[in-house]
């Protein structure tokens, strides 16, 4: 019997949970494409690569929608068994809550640990191939505008050209540019071979020239310099911030494993201590989520069950409440912790101490069926304020 109704509440969890999961995705999605849309269009970026895209953004966006699909399914599949009467009947089997919390606590540990495997190992993996691809894209950009003999002017005060473009290695012979970037001094490059190359590590897109001759024009003077190898920084709108980290070569937190994240915090511990700061920060907010995760799915039951006889139930008002004040601490606690007006390991792990503590609390009032003064007193506030919004109904 137990295994059974384990197996059936797991499975009246995943449904509500993967719904959740996909529409909490898509609109998280939408969010962070919006300050990358002008480079997709001037990209052109195809269906592949923008499936690639939405692929390397996914896990930052699962720490956030994975905690808050878990607790959504604990409390939508608990509601919806309140209102059936199937808990009456499973109380009246001599089935207690804390008999009912083993599938919960399953699969408040698989989301967990989905969302610690996101946020430790997936994140700077994906950080790093999502600012790879965009380099690359306007890499061949350039590449598919280049034509043998004609000008190309699709970049900002560049103007290129080629007597012969090698379609296998991508050479290029005969080399002709303009650059009019600095009006003051304008410069004229001809080379014998140039090849065009993005450094990511550097982020920049460079043409790698070799044996030709730079001229420059300063007032009345001119100025002819001839090398054997010269990088020229190709204008390329390349979007400036990636789910919020800059592209702009700087030390991107995204992109660094726990192991970087503290041997860079300890490397600037003395030289910057702001940005060393802001790095321990980081590596502890990612080890704080999934235990969060953790906390909030478990949360999602008494949630499920803090509502009276007849009512409309609450849990999903509740839970969203919840849910907003736990991220509202845990900005907080990154806002205090690199300011350095606290420390940052007791100050980052603190929101999942008050999560804690309420949990025990809400499980304990729930297995006793006594909801206790406070969570009286927050659903008849809820109430009251579900009552004066325009568009709330009579409840049946």
């Amino acid at each position: 019997m137990p295994l059974l109704l384990y197996i059936y509440l797991a499975t009246e969890i995943l449904a509500p949970f993967l719904a959740a999961l996909v529409i909490l995705n898509a609109i998280l999605f939408l969010g962070k494409l919006v300050p990358l849309l002008q480079g997709i269009f001037s990209f052109g970026i195809g269906a592949a690569d923008f499936v690639r895209l939405w692929a390397y953004m996914s896990p930052g966006l699962l720490v956030f929608s994975i905690p808050m699909a878990s607790m959504m399914g604990v409390i939508v599949s608990f509601t919806r068994l309140s209102s059936d009467n199937e808990l009456i009947a499973l109380k009246a089997s001599g089935i207690s809550l804390y008999r009912m919390l083993p599938p919960v606590i399953a699969v408040a540990l698989v989301t967990a640990s989905l969302t610690g495997l996101a946020s430790v190992r997936f994140i700077p993996q994906g950080s790093v191939a999502m600012k790879q691809l965009l380099f690359q894209i306007a890499k061949e950009k350039i590449d598919r505008g280049m034509r043998e003999r004609q000008f190309s002017e699709s970049l900002a005060d560049v103007v290129l050209y080629a007597d012969r473009v090698d379609p296998k290695t991508g050479d290029w012979k005969g080399v002709y540019i303009s650059d009019l970037r600095d009006k003051k001094t304008p410069l004229t490059v001809v080379a014998h071979k140039g090849r065009l190359q993005a450094h990511i590590d550097r982020m920049q897109i460079v043409l790698e020239l070799t044996d030709g001759t730079m001229h420059r024009a300063i007032d009345d003077l001119t100025q002819t310099l001839h090398f054997d190898h010269y990088e020229l920084n190709v204008p390329v709108q390349v979007p400036q911030e990636i789910l919020g980290e800059s592209t702009n070569g700087g030390l991107d937190k995204s992109s660094l494993t726990l192991s970087g994240l503290l041997a860079n915090a300890r490397r600037l511990a003395a030289q910057n201590p702001e940005t060393a700061a802001s790095l321990m920060v980081e590596l502890h907010e990612r080890l704080v989520l999934p235990v969060g995760c953790f906390l909030l799915t478990i949360l999602g039951l008494p949630l499920a069950l803090a509502s009276r006889q007849g009512r409309r139930p609450l849990g999903l008002p509740l839970g969203l409440g919840l849910f907003i004040l736990y991220y509202v601490l845990i900005t907080g606690a990154k806002g205090v912790s690199e300011n350095g007006i606290l420390p940052i390991g007791p100050t980052m792990w603190l929101p999942n101490l008050l999560a804690l503590g309420l949990m025990l609390y809400l499980v304990r009032s729930a297995a006793r069926e006594r909801q206790g003064r406070f969570v009286e007193y927050v659903i008849d506030r809820g109430r009251h304020l579900a009552a004066r919004l325009p568009f709330a109904g009579k409840s049946r």
